[in-house]
């Protein structure tokens, strides 16, 4: 039976997640036009109507509240990727490359990343070194992701070539959409090759 109480915690379950969702939709307007270094937690409590308080306690530092609005960002990528991964039963190197490929292609054209990583319109990527300073997070949810992936395909694969081989590819992948060197399609042939090659070089059959 629901009760009054439940109504009341609902109610502020409810109010605390739009905060949220307006903080962070406000902070990342700031960043795409004038840039991280721009935001001030008071200019967003008072975008949002809240007090700075009650922001911070909602987030904690500025650097907090950074680092949600990335994982905000992070989240829809790995729903795709898990997507894209679920497309490809027992077939890792057609996995890897549509996934990697995908992310690489999306953040190219994902405006508040490009923001992130190259200041465009502002010239400020000051969010970039948090980023990547504390990126730990965002890179064990990856490997969460991945690994999974793989251990419901080759559930008898060794588990030292799985591990190391989707940290190679989840770190290598990561690399690349901060400090793109080669096309997408190129850099997600190289990354399914290297999945293969860690994974199933003993002569394993590859199949789910």
């Amino acid at each position: 039976m629901t009760t009054a109480e439940d109504l009341r915690a609902d109610s502020r379950a409810e109010l605390r997640s739009r905060v949220r969702d307006l903080a962070l939709d406000s902070t990342r307007r700031v960043v795409l036009d004038v840039g991280w270094a721009s935001v001030r937690m008071g200019s967003v409590a008072r975008e949002v109507g809240v007090s700075r308080q009650t922001l911070h306690n909602e987030f904690g530092t500025k650097e907090d509240l950074g680092l949600a609005l990335v994982g905000r960002e992070a989240r829809v990528y790995f729903a795709d990727v898990a997507a894209r991964l679920d497309q490809h039963p027992g077939d890792l190197p057609g996995a890897v490359r549509d996934a990697a490929q995908h992310t690489l292609e999306t953040t190219a054209d994902n405006p508040f990343l490009q923001a992130v990583l190259t200041g465009t319109a502002s010239g400020d990527t000051s969010l970039l070194p948090l980023l990547t300073s504390r990126s730990e997070p965002l890179l064990h949810d990856a490997v969460d992701l991945f690994g999974a992936w793989v251990r419901a395909q080759w559930p008898d694969l060794d588990d030292d070539r799985a591990r190391i081989g989707v940290e190679a590819v989840v770190r290598l992948l990561l690399s690349h959409v901060i400090t793109p060197t080669a096309p997408p399609a190129d850099v997600a042939r190289d990354l399914a090759e290297v999945a293969t090659r860690v994974m199933f070089d003993d002569g394993t059959r590859m199949r789910a």
